[in-house]
């Protein structure tokens, strides 16, 4: 006599299918998004961010020290700025006299806060005009941009944290959120 085989009849209901296929589907969604965490999470910004919170003090008695000097910076970009295109950056440096700060040293630092290794470093040059410092900007990446501007003259510093969008393709890399998305809808 022939015995009707069990193990077949399981796989033939449609119950069973439906269920294997939400776990399949699960894992996979899962897989996408821990692979792409992995692949865009660089991690901390700074490696000595500790050492950075034990000098907070320091860093709000330098803000009213220059805030009682009392000059006026002024950081100005021409135009929309975008990734990889050329962009003039201006620095304005007054005292508080509205006197032309010049002869002085102006660094600034734009930084990714999601991505350090775009970071960019560029010095200012003064201009044939005193207190007026320009140089040319290039950022790697659209995105949101941090522009930390130090300034010193003699003894005399001064810091200033602007944050910005910039606009653009970049580099062609995709964003976190699209790579998610291409993912799941191929």
């Amino acid at each position: 006599m022939n015995k009707p085989n069990k193990k077949n009849k399981a796989f033939r209901s449609p119950y069973v299918w439906s269920v294997l296929a939400l776990f399949a589907i699960v894992f996979t969604v899962n897989y996408g998004f821990i692979t792409v965490a992995l692949d865009t999470n660089p991690g901390l910004v700074t490696e000595k961010y500790y050492k950075y919170g034990l000098q907070q003090n320091k860093f709000d008695r330098q803000y009213r020290t220059q805030a009682e000097r009392g000059w006026k910076v002024d950081l100005q970009i021409d135009g929309d700025i975008q990734a990889k295109q050329p962009s003039l950056i201006t620095l304005v440096v007054t005292d508080k006299y509205a006197q032309p700060v010049a002869q002085g040293h102006a660094e600034l630092r734009a930084y990714r806060p999601s991505n350090a290794k775009a970071d960019v470093l560029l010095t200012l040059q003064e201009t044939g005009k005193a207190g007026v410092y320009q140089a040319e900007l290039v950022l790697p990446t659209p995105g949101i941009w941090d522009m930390n501007l130090l300034f010193a003259k003699d003894e005399n510093k001064h810091m200033l944290n602007q944050r910005m969008v910039i606009q653009g393709k970049g580099n062609g890399e995709l964003s976190t959120l699209e790579k998610i998305v291409n993912f799941i809808t191929p």
